[in-house]
């Protein structure tokens, strides 16, 4: 009986010791050059890329040039909270990248 609370204690602080990792989100411009395109979009962000605007564009930039789109510049870093303001500006590309 020891033994079993001890190993439940163990393992309620270890789950709690993991840090608790928040949602973060992006949205940007890009560009295609031929045939001229633009499109703005929303990208979530993994937990391992800061959420700031610099970081998103580091991560965010060979995603779409592997696509063949130029990214313009990121606007703004954002959490959950900010995600139902921008699904219907970004249309097909809301979480594409």
């Amino acid at each position: 009986m020891r033994l079993r609370t001890m190993i439940y204690t163990m393992g309620a602080t270890l789950a709690l010791a993991l840090p608790a990792s928040a949602a973060c989100y992006a949205d940007y411009r890009a560009q295609q050059s031929s045939p001229v395109r633009f499109h703005y979009g929303v990208v979530e962000l993994p937990s391992s890329v800061a959420c700031n605007r610099s970081a998103a564009a580091s991560y965010l930039a060979p995603r779409l040039a592997r696509n063949g789109w130029t990214l313009s510049n990121v606007l703004s870093t954002f959490g959950p909270e900010g995600l139902g303001a921008t699904r219907s500006n970004a249309g097909q590309f809301y979480l594409r990248y």
